[in-house]
């Protein structure tokens, strides 16, 4: 069982290298904002192969064989603790995709404007339309869902507003509005 456990290991770091290559080759910089496979591929790739991992040592478990008690202990331990740095990453990845599927955000850098269009509503964010800026991001600097965060805008109008990082890297936004005021909050995890 330990033999498979190091070509588990092996496998993952070869594939961290290969997709962070090719994240590199084809990352393109622009104007326009929507959900890319890239991006979520990009966010998600480690909760997926933990959760794979945590699954193949669970499957281990379940196949006849003469594994000692200390090599189905670290299966049963290395299992759960995979399984659970994975699935808030999941919950969390599904739930921004089910707000942002649909959106798409057009970053105007030289008028300091954005334009954010979902279904049915239209949102042109100038910073003379926004009163505040709420960014929520998680306490964890080390877990897999670090880096999903997301900012809530307060509107003149009195609406308010949610983009995630799903959609872009939220610097990049907030880069338009540096004199717009902004409030930082911490969650364990980012839920909307």
């Amino acid at each position: 069982m330990l033999g498979m456990l190091f070509k588990i290991a092996a496998f993952v770091v070869l594939a961290h290298f290969l997709v962070r290559f090719l994240m590199k080759v084809f990352k393109k910089r622009g104007n326009l904002y929507y959900l890319t496979p890239q991006r979520q591929f990009g966010l998600v790739f480690w909760s997926l192969i933990s959760f794979w991992m945590a699954l193949s040592m669970f499957g281990m478990l379940l196949r006849e064989g003469n594994d000692t008690p200390l090599e189905r202990g670290i299966a049963i331990g290395l299992g759960s603790i995979l399984f659970l740095f994975a699935v808030p990453t999941l919950l969390v990845h599904w739930q921004y995709y089910r707000h942002e599927r649909e959106s798409a955000l057009e970053l105007e850098p030289k008028n300091n404007t954005a334009l954010l269009l979902r279904p049915n509503q239209k949102y042109y964010l100038h910073p003379s339309h926004i009163t505040n800026i709420l960014e929520t991001r998680s306490t964890s600097t080390s877990g897999f869902w670090k880096d999903y965060r997301y900012l809530t805008l307060s509107l003149t109008d009195g609406r308010t507003v949610t983009i995630t990082s799903l959609l872009l890297d939220l610097d990049q936004l907030t880069a338009l509005w540096p004199q717009v005021p902004r409030q930082v909050k911490t969650k364990w995890v980012c839920f909307l």
